[in-house]
C-alpha cells in the first residue's frame, strides 16, 4: 500500500512539473489553422514570451521537409507581454493533410524546438463555379486594367492585382489564351502581381471570381474592358508619330507627280533632275526592307515603348523582314500573323 502511495506521489509530482513547464515554455504556436483549402496561402504564428529585442531570435524549419515558409523571415508584432512571429505557407499538395515541419528557435542563450503539427486539407469542389479563377484570398483588388491591341481580332489585357494571403500565381481565367503572371511579389500577407491574357476584342467585360476567406464564399468582380487602353503608352507613342511615315510618303508621291508634269510641260532640265531625285527616293522608300536576325529569347513587344507589354518570347533565332522602324525598335511579323516590335539590343550580334 505504501509503495502504491509513493508511486502516486511521484506521478503527481511529474505531472505538476510537466504542467508548470508547459505553462512557462518560452515559445508556442499561438495560431495554426484547423484546416486549409488546397493551394491556399495560410499564416502560422509563434508566440515568444518575455521577448528581448536586444537578443533577436532565429527561426529555421526542418530543411528536409518539402513544406517551407513563403517568407524566410517572419513578420513581427511586438508588445510588452511578448512578440508574435508569423510565417506564411502554401498548401500546395494533393494529399488530404500536410505537416508543419519541426521548428528550431534559438538565441544567444538556448535553443528550443516546436514539434511538427498536422493540418487537414479540404477541397472547394462543391462550391466552385465555372468562372472560378483559382484564387483563394482574404481580399482581392484590381488596381489597374490595361488593354492593348494584339492582332486584328484580339486584345492583350493586363491586370495589376493586389491581395492578402493569396495564391495569385495560380490565377487562370476561362475562355482566355496565352495567359500568364509576372512580377509576383510578397510582403508578409500582402501579394501583388500582374496577370495578362489574350481575349477577343469584342469582349466588353470579364468576370474575376475568387474565394473570399473572410466571408467564406465566392465573390465575383466584373471588370470592364472599355476605354482601358494603356495611358502611358498613349502618352509616349502618339498616333501622329507612327503615321508620320505615311504622310511623308504621300507628300513624296505628290511632289514626284508634280515635277513629272512640270517636266512634260516645260522640258526643263532642272525638273528632270528633281524628278530623278524624287523617283530615286520613292524607290528607296518602297523597296523591300532589309532582313534582320533576332536572337533566341528576344521579347516581342506590343508597342515600341519602354513600358509596353510583352506579347511573346521568341523560342528560337529567326530572320525576318522589317515592316517599320520607330526609334530603336523594329516592327516584324511573327508566326500565326502576330505582329510586334523588337528592340535593337535583341538583334543578333554578328
Amino acid at each position: 500500500m505504501k509503495k502504491s502511495y509513493n508511486l502516486l506521489r511521484v506521478i503527481t509530482i511529474i505531472l505538476l512539473i510537466t504542467s508548470l513547464y508547459a505553462t512557462n515554455t518560452p515559445y508556442s504556436y499561438s495560431y495554426i489553422p484547423k484546416f486549409v483549402y488546397k493551394n491556399q496561402v495560410f499564416p502560422v504564428t509563434i508566440l515568444a514570451k518575455h521577448y528581448n529585442p536586444n537578443d533577436p531570435l532565429h527561426f529555421e524549419y526542418d530543411i528536409v521537409s518539402p513544406l517551407q515558409p513563403l517568407n524566410p523571415k517572419p513578420t513581427q508584432l511586438i508588445n510588452k507581454d511578448g512578440a508574435f512571429f508569423t510565417f506564411y505557407f502554401k498548401a500546395d499538395t494533393q494529399e488530404k493533410s500536410l505537416t508543419l515541419p519541426q521548428l528550431s528557435i534559438w538565441n544567444l542563450s538556448y535553443t528550443y524546438m516546436l514539434h511538427p503539427q498536422k493540418i487537414e486539407i479540404k477541397d472547394l469542389d462543391n462550391i466552385i463555379t465555372d468562372d472560378f479563377s483559382n484564387i483563394i484570398a482574404s481580399n482581392l483588388r484590381v488596381n489597374s486594367i490595361k488593354v492593348d491591341p494584339y492582332d486584328e481580332n484580339n486584345s492583350l489585357v493586363t491586370l495589376k492585382l493586389e491581395a492578402n494571403e493569396a495564391n495569385l500565381e495560380d490565377i487562370r481565367l476561362p475562355n482566355v489564351t496565352d495567359d500568364g503572371t509576372e512580377d509576383i511579389k510578397r510582403d508578409g500577407s500582402k501579394v501583388t502581381g500582374k496577370y495578362y491574357f489574350i481575349i477577343p476584342s469584342s469582349k466588353k467585360y470579364i468576370n474575376l471570381t475568387y474565394y473570399n476567406l473572410i466571408k467564406n464564399r465566392m465573390e465575383t468582380k466584373k471588370i470592364s474592358l472599355i476605354n482601358k487602353r494603356g495611358y502611358a503608352d498613349r502618352i509616349e507613342l502618339k498616333p501622329k508619330d507612327l503615321d508620320f511615315e505615311k504622310i511623308k510618303r504621300y507628300i513624296l508621291i505628290g511632289l514626284t507627280l508634280l515635277f513629272i508634269i512640270l517636266l512634260i510641260l516645260t522640258k526643263d532640265k532642272l525638273y528632270l533632275f528633281i524628278s530623278i531625285v524624287l523617283i530615286s527616293l520613292l524607290i528607296y522608300v518602297y523597296y523591300p526592307k532589309k532582313t534582320i536576325c533576332i536572337q533566341e529569347g528576344a521579347s516581342l513587344y506590343i508597342l515600341p515603348t519602354q513600358n509596353s507589354n510583352i506579347s511573346k518570347i521568341l523560342d528560337k533565332q529567326i530572320d525576318v523582314t522589317v515592316k517599320r522602324r520607330y526609334k530603336n525598335f523594329s516592327k516584324i511579323e511573327y508566326k500565326n500573323s502576330i505582329s510586334g516590335w523588337v528592340k535593337d539590343e535583341d538583334l543578333c550580334k554578328n
